[in-house]
C-alpha cells in the first residue's frame, strides 16, 4: 500500500478511536452516575410504559439506520478510484454511526432516570455491547474498503 495513503488511513483511525473514546467515555460515565444518584423502582411514573415502548424502538431504528448508513456507503464509495476520498467518507459515515448508537444508548439511559425501571439499564447495556464492536480495527477498516486490492491513481 502507498505510504500515503497508509499515513492518511492510520490518521483517520486515530481520529474515529478518538471519537470512539469519547462517545464510550460518555456514556460509561453518565450511566455510572445515574445508576449510582437513582434507586431502582424508586419512582413509578405514568410514563414508564411509553418509554418501555419508545426506548427500544428508538434504539432499534437507530441501530438499523446506522447500519443501513454505511452499507450504502460502502457501495457507493467502491466506485471511488481515490484512496484519499474513500478514507475520508468512510471515516465521516462511521462517526454518524457511532454518534446514532451513542444517541440511543443515551436515551435509554435518559428513560431509566425518568422511569428507576431496570429494564431500561438492560438496554443501554445491549446498545454498549453493540457501541464496542464499532472499534475501528485498521484491519477490519483495510478489509471493508478493499484497500489491500490494487487501486488506479
Amino acid at each position: 500500500m502507498n505510504p500515503e495513503i497508509l499515513r492518511k488511513l492510520n490518521g483517520n483511525i486515530t481520529l474515529i478511536r478518538i471519537i470512539f473514546g469519547a462517545f464510550l467515555f460518555g456514556i460509561l460515565s453518565f450511566l455510572t452516575v445515574m445508576s449510582l444518584i437513582i434507586v431502582p423502582g424508586s419512582q413509578q411514573t405514568e410514563t414508564n410504559e411509553l418509554f418501555q415502548l419508545i426506548a427500544p424502538i428508538f434504539m432499534v431504528t437507530s441501530v438499523s439506520t446506522s447500519i443501513f448508513l454505511r452499507k450504502t456507503m460502502l457501495a457507493k464509495v467502491h466506485n471511488e478510484t481515490n484512496p484519499l476520498k474513500l478514507i475520508k467518507s468512510y471515516t465521516n459515515t462511521r462517526i454518524i454511526q457511532m454518534g446514532l448508537v451513542d444517541a440511543s444508548v443515551i436515551f435509554a439511559i435518559v428513560c431509566y432516570v425518568l422511569t428507576t425501571n431496570t429494564f431500561f439499564l438492560l438496554l443501554a447495556g445491549i446498545g454498549i455491547l453493540y457501541f464496542t464492536s464499532l472499534f475501528p480495527l485498521e484491519s477490519k477498516v483495510i478489509r471493508q474498503l478493499k484497500l489491500d486490492a490494487p487501486i488506479g491513481f
